[in-house]
């Protein structure tokens, strides 16, 4: 009786992750280094995946465009951070849920420096229109924060609580994350972080201990 055929193992969980992640850390190199050579808007998709030795439907696969290179995937944080607040517990404090969020974000940019060094750098190279569309996704990102917030701590619409935390924490995690860039002592970005947090804490601890405006209710 001939035996059946072994059909090959499935490539590993993490194994497909890792190559997922060099293919669009590639990706992003590539994107990155030639929008600093020839402009952002002379750069095509083709010659983005011609330079990062990929077929264009591929990068398709990892970024729905090129701005999603430069501008960051909002979609796929807008995920990520979704699995973070669904994580936490359901009775924890918004503040801590979004601090967990923050954190997780911090730990994977880590691995990033150089890329995101690129990114800001090209950033402030933009003229007033890169200026806009980073404040219009500024905006759009504490509303996605402060509805996905929402969701985790009882549905409804975000109350103005929310929106004053979502944008203190991303305010925090936008100033660490300049401070990490240009930063030369080692200084990782979740201790930075941690630190500004620390600080902003004790700064709200004076207002509320002392009001300028009179005692708080």
């Amino acid at each position: 009786m001939t035996a059946a055929p072994v059909e090959p193992s499935a490539e590993p969980v993490d194994r497909r992750r890792r190559r997922t992640a060099r293919t669009r850390a590639g990706i992003e190199e590539a994107a990155l280094r030639l929008f600093t050579e020839r402009g952002f808007d002379n750069t095509t998709v083709e010659q983005i995946a011609e330079a990062a030795d990929i077929a264009p439907r591929t990068f398709f696969r990892h970024f729905p465009s090129k701005d999603a290179v430069l501008f960051g995937d909002s979609l796929r944080e807008q995920e990520r951070m979704h699995q973070v607040l669904a994580s936490r517990p359901a009775d924890e404090h918004p503040m801590r849920k979004l601090a967990a969020a923050m954190f997780d974000t911090a730990e994977r940019v880590q691995a990033d420096r150089r890329q995101h060094l690129m990114r800001a750098q090209l950033l402030d190279s933009l003229e007033a229109g890169g200026d806009y569309e980073s404040h219009l996704m500024h905006r759009r990102w504490v509303h996605e924060v402060a509805s996905s917030l929402a969701e985790h701590c009882g549905g409804g619409e975000p109350d103005p609580r929310l929106y004053t935390w979502s944008m203190l924490m991303m305010t925090c995690f936008g100033s660490a994350m300049r401070s990490w860039l240009v930063r030369t002592d080692g200084a990782t970005l979740p201790d930075i972080l941690a630190e500004l947090l620390a600080e902003t804490s004790a700064g709200l601890r004076e207002v509320t201990a002392d009001p300028i405006g009179g005692p708080l209710p």
